[in-house]
């Protein structure tokens, strides 16, 4: 009987110990589980910290911010987010954990956790970290257009023709500049010999394969300039002015000077101009010339110049453009030459630079070719398609009862409710959209917000309702009336209260603005854009 007692005291031992180590390991199963859960807890908030510092970051890098506002921007989204289980978090400030780059922000975002169950085992707390980087990307696709374009030219061929011989073709210098060394005509001539400059576009085909411009569509500007060659005898022998092309509306005036052995007289849009002797220049006479008004595009004014025994008709050309015309100058090295001389010819293409001010004309007139700048964005078709109206409308712009016709003024006060893309065709507004209407339509969309762009620069505003997108547009179709317009770019633009709405003129300056899209890519395009931040995987 005794040794069958001790035998089941022996189990009950074996037993209790078997309870205390399962009992053990139970515990530090939980202690495990609670720690890392809570460890998991504290990741999820550093991610958001490390998520929100580096986008935030990445903004101000974007802004053009310098390296010491990036990560002033970083602490400060870092400590903004470092709540519990986060709280106490720090940056680790040493790169690559937390760098910046020409394009990118990554954070790294540290904290020593406690531990609850893991100090049975000795360690009070365990180092959590995170990282995030964001990049900068670029919009191909955009939603709240307006129903204006901003007109441009990527330029294939650029050609030049004196007096209507042949057609000569300048070379590509680089920065839109293009030149080329031309022969003036053998025979001389009164009346100035008109230099025409054309300029092709890249859009050598359409987007549904087919071709109808081998070498991009041409944009004309006849009588860019004037070439003279002077009869033997003329007391004339030179013609010049300070600036050949000048910008209305900032421009006020040009000087003519006129190298002649009598004195000369001027006739310049209608009226005579006499002509003074400049001291200390024998022979060498000045008259100041106003610029004429145009609300067109592009306009030309020949300077004609007379004295006792010669007449020179078109011995010189001033071209007016508006401050968005795609040609920006064009200018011949000598204006005044010898018969079948040699002069060199250059042509600069507009190539629009952010902070500068600029006027969008968006209704028709002087001869344009189609409206232009005013655009009708209900006829928005997407690559291959783009005739107009062969091709089926691809939003349905008429469901919504907040946009109802006519649709132009729709869009002006409330933003276009579909994405934009590059690539995509536009056609032109038939009409001027000019008047009460228009004027009205802006009034809601600025809502009340009348700062010039420096008073909203100066407040450190990140938004205005007067930031508006417009697409940058270039021509498909050399045609008269409505024509179709290739999207070849997206740009953000600070309308100014000075535009006067009612005639159309929309005064600005092209911004570098960050907007949120799901259209992007990660290469920066040639010329205007519009910028985003979004996250990519950390290195």
């Amino acid at each position: 009987m005794s040794t069958m007692m001790r035998l089941l005291k022996d189990d009950e031992g074996a037993t209790a110990v078997t309870v205390a180590l399962v009992m053990f390991v139970l515990v530090l199963f939980a202690a495990l589980a609670v720690d890392v859960g809570y460890g998991y807890s504290v990741r999820r908030q550093l991610q958001t910290a490390a998520d929100a510092a580096a986008l935030a970051g990445c903004r101000v890098l974007a802004d053009k911010g310098t390296n010491a506002e990036v990560l002033a921007v970083v602490e400060d989204y870092a400590d903004r987010n470092a709540v519990a289980p986060g709280d106490g978090l720090s940056v680790v400030e040493d790169p690559p954990d937390t760098e910046v780059g020409a394009d990118y922000v990554q954070v790294t975002v540290m904290k020593d956790a406690p531990l609850f169950f893991g100090r049975i085992l000795g360690s009070d707390s365990a180092y959590v970290q995170a990282s995030a980087r964001a990049r900068i990307a670029y919009l191909t696709g955009l939603k709240g257009i307006v129903p204006w374009g901003v007109p441009i030219i990527r330029a294939n061929k650029v050609s030049v023709r004196i007096g209507g011989g042949q057609e000569v073709w300048l070379t590509d210098q680089g920065s839109g500049l293009w030149r080329t060394t031309v022969a003036a005509p053998g025979a001389t001539s009164t009346n100035g010999y008109p230099v025409d400059i054309t300029v092709y576009n890249d859009q050598t085909a359409y987007p549904d394969g087919t071709v109808e411009y081998p070498d991009g569509v041409p944009e004309p500007v006849p009588a860019a300039a004037a070439l003279a060659v002077l009869p033997a005898g003329c007391p004339i022998t030179d013609v010049s002015l300070g600036a050949y092309v000048v910008t209305a509306g900032q421009d006020t005036s040009v000087e003519l000077r006129v190298a002649s052995l009598t004195e000369p007289e001027a006739r310049f849009n209608g009226k005579k101009h006499k002509m003074t002797e400049i001291a200390g220049q024998p022979g060498v006479w000045r008259a100041t010339l106003p610029v004429p008004d145009s609300d067109d595009l592009i306009a030309t004014f020949p300077v004609d110049v007379s004295t006792s025994g010669c007449s020179l008709t078109s011995a010189a050309v001033l071209m007016v453009r508006r401050s968005t015309y795609p040609v920006v100058d064009v200018s011949l090295t000598d204006y005044v030459v010898g018969p079948g001389g040699t002069l060199s010819v250059s042509v600069q293409l507009n190539d629009y630079v952010y902070g500068n001010r600029y006027e969008l004309r968006v209704a028709g007139g002087g001869g344009e070719i189609g409206n232009f700048c005013s655009i009708d964005l209900s006829t928005t078709r997407h690559t291959p398609n783009w005739r107009n109206p062969q091709h089926p409308a691809e939003y349905d712009v008429t469901s919504d009862p907040a946009y109802k016709p006519p649709t132009y003024y729709c869009y002006l006060e409330k933003p276009f409710p579909f994405v934009i893309h590059i690539g995509d065709t536009i056609w032109t507004e038939p009409g001027a959209m000019s008047g009460p209407q228009s004027s009205s339509a802006l009034d809601v969309r600025f809502g009340g917000d009348d700062r010039t762009f420096a008073e909203w620069v100066a407040s450190g505003d990140a938004g205005s309702a007067r930031v508006v997108y417009v697409p940058v547009l270039e021509k498909m179709q050399y045609v008269t009336g409505t024509s179709p317009m290739r999207v070849v770019g997206l740009a953000s633009f600070y309308v100014e209260p000075e535009s006067n709405i009612k005639k159309n003129d929309i005064v600005g300056r092209f911004i570098e603005y960050v907007t949120p899209s799901d259209a992007i890519s990660d290469t920066p395009p040639d010329g205007l854009y519009v910028e985003t931040v979004r996250l990519v995987p950390p290195q």
